[in-house]
């Protein structure tokens, strides 16, 4: 068991891989606080874990300075200072590349690869204060071809350099490193990707070696050994299952 007065905030924490980091960092010692967009999901996260009764919920749009700004300003008076930041917010949408607007293709790098840079960098005092990790969650989207999915790739692939140039840059006082899992089956990877087809998500863990798809705890406890392992810098994990017995999508969050 960790310290009690260990700090971690975690973005995108309302639902999804979000929402089961943020209760494995709880029931790991550290007091939480909670980034998303919508209020009211942030507080049933809050209301549906024990471990997160006393979570500091922060309603804000990681693509948005002054949000984040101002969800900073309430960690400081809260904690004083942060340990751990999980950038997990993220969003994408299926279309071919011929189809997509430059508008779209910002959205997603805006949410994917700005939104992770405005925390961190907007956080960073708080996390130098005691020494800190950052956590970027990235995709094998990143690595690997993503068709019908151009802007969720590059900006999975941005977040990977952005790692490295951080941890060197911001080193040693802040390690930052990434987690770049494959297929994980969340909620809305079940609705969205498989539309709750028990078939297709059997199919889909037949194209992973290890015979599974990804969950949300196998991320956690990734996370939870990064933030332990101190000699750990700029390193990219891919959390994948291991390697394609044929190819299937990436992530799901």
């Amino acid at each position: 068991m960790l310290p009690t007065q260990k700090t971690a905030l975690v973005t995108g924490a309302s639902q999804g891989i979000g929402e089961i980091v943020a209760v494995h960092l709880a029931r790991a010692g550290y007091r939480l606080a909670l980034l998303a967009r919508n209020r009211e999901k942030l507080a049933q996260v809050r209301d549906r874990w024990p471990e997160l009764a006393e979570a500091l919920v922060l309603p804000a749009d990681v693509r948005r300075a002054d949000q984040i700004e101002h969800a900073a300003a309430l960690v400081e008076e809260h904690f004083d200072h942060l340990d751990v930041l999980v950038n997990n917010a993220g969003g994408s949408f299926a279309a071919p590349a011929r189809r997509l607007s430059p508008n779209g293709f910002s959205q997603v790098v805006a949410i994917n690869l700005v939104g992770p840079f405005v925390v961190s960098r907007t956080f960073l005092p708080l996390l130098e204060k005691k020494g800190g990790s950052i956590i970027n969650i990235g995709s094998t989207a990143g690595r690997d071809m993503a068709p019908n999915m151009v802007a969720y790739g590059a900006s999975k692939a941005g977040l990977v350099n952005m790692t490295r140039t951080l941890a060197a840059e911001w080193g040693p006082a802040v390690r930052v490193n990434c987690i770049a899992p494959g297929p994980v089956l969340t909620e809305a990877a079940r609705q969205v990707l498989y539309q709750n087809d028990g078939a297709r998500i059997a199919e889909a863990a037949r194209t992973r070696s290890v015979g599974r798809l990804g969950t949300p705890e196998d991320v956690a406890e990734a996370i939870l050994w990064i933030v332990r392992a101190g000699y750990v810098n700029g390193t990219v994990i891919y959390l994948d299952g291991g390697p394609d017995v044929h190819p299937a999508g990436g992530s799901g969050r």
